[in-house]
């Protein structure tokens, strides 16, 4: 009985989660229409940014290169610093990022390492494809394989935080040849990963209301553009989502983000990675529950299969994905290696860059 009324529990508080997290959407979706009605000029209206900000070219970052890449001949751009022929760390932004994101990193290992931060497809100055199928993460990914095998080196060091985290752990899974050190930040090993996580922890699932506003059609883009780029600001600044550390992105900085987002279909194509991926979770909750009710116990997910040595970096006060994920992800890998930095933020390799460097500089030095 005990058993019973302790799934039962768990039951409801995952019903109330899925309930809860579209009314979330509806909120959000609420206070962004009265805000029209209250200022229709300024909450639909931002100005594309005609030239990059100085910050962006910037020599000491790197040079500014393009590659076309695989069979989809998708053009990516990156930003290298270093010397090609020493050892090459490719490093992976999330949402809505792109190269500039690991500019501190740029600096730090350009003395060890050929370092190339690219804007993954639908990012920064890199194609953005206007179908939502484009952005599949076996797609984006591919884009990473091509990459590598384009900058002529055999293998890399495979850095990735947010989204950026999942293509470089596809990436390490699929072609382990490739990658013979894997770090990762604040971002899933892998989506199996999450969705294991989230059997046993709904108010997680919870965290990721986003998800099903992203779904929409028209109206995210509309959100993430209004009041002049107004979001960008509250995802990396912001109390719940934005870097702890009061400088680490400076007016400066926003600006070269707002530049980035502003060009022509940067917006729809940075939802698009949530509208390409998440076709099992629609069924997920439908799943679990016919499960439950047939007295069948769901498949426990495999070790997720990363044969490299493997570092996760956490930030503590991530506003979305829970430090305990980061412990349960870490424990899926065999020998992964867990580091959480204790009031860093989502945007962890920008909140706190010294400390992350230092990480990924004493977890090379153990190789």
């Amino acid at each position: 009985m005990a058993g019973v009324q302790s799934v039962f529990k768990w039951l409801v508080k995952y019903v109330l989660a899925w309930l809860l997290a579209p009314f979330y959407m509806l909120s959000a979706t609420f206070v962004f229409i009265l805000s029209v009605i209250r200022s229709p000029v300024a909450t639909l209206s931002y100005r594309v940014r005609d030239s990059p900000p100085a910050v962006l070219q910037n020599a000491e970052l790197g040079t500014h290169e393009y590659v076309r890449v695989g069979t989809s001949n998708i053009r990516l751009h990156y930003v290298a610093s270093g010397d090609r022929d020493k050892p090459l760390m490719v490093c992976l932004h999330g949402f809505p990022e792109f190269w500039y994101s690991w500019r501190h990193q740029l600096k730090a290992f350009s003395k060890d390492y050929w370092v190339v931060a690219v804007d993954m497809r639908g990012f920064g100055d890199s194609d953005k494809p206007p179908a939502a199928g484009e952005y599949k993460i076996d797609k984006m990914a591919g884009d990473i394989v091509d990459l590598i095998e384009a900058l002529g080196h055999r293998s890399c060091t495979l850095v990735g935080n947010d989204g950026g985290a999942i293509m470089a752990a596809w990436v390490a899974m699929e072609r382990p040849d490739l990658v013979k050190k894997l770090v990762l930040m604040n971002g899933p090993v892998s989506l199996s990963a999450v969705r294991q996580y989230t059997k046993s922890h709904p108010k997680q699932l919870l965290k990721f209301w986003y998800g099903f506003f992203f779904k929409l059609s028209y109206l995210p883009e509309m959100c993430l553009g209004f009041n002049d780029l107004k979001s960008l600001d509250v995802l990396l600044r912001g109390k719940k989502m934005g870097c702890r550390r009061e400088d680490a992105i400076t007016d400066e900085d926003l600006e070269a983000y707002k530049y980035a987002l502003s060009q022509p279909g940067a917006l729809t194509a940075v939802v698009n990675f949530y509208r390409a991926s998440g076709s099992k979770d629609r069924t997920f909750l439908l799943t679990l529950v016919k499960n439950w009710l047939s007295g069948q116990q769901p498949p426990a997910e495999p070790i997720t299969a990363i044969s490299c040595p493997s570092l996760l970096i956490w930030g503590d006060q991530d506003g979305v994905l829970d430090t305990d994920l980061a412990r349960a992800m870490a424990e899926s890998v065999q020998g992964m290696k867990l580091e959480i930095i204790e009031g860093a933020s989502h945007f962890v390799q920008q909140d706190f860059p010294d400390t992350v460097n230092r990480l990924m500089t004493d977890f090379f030095k153990e190789l």
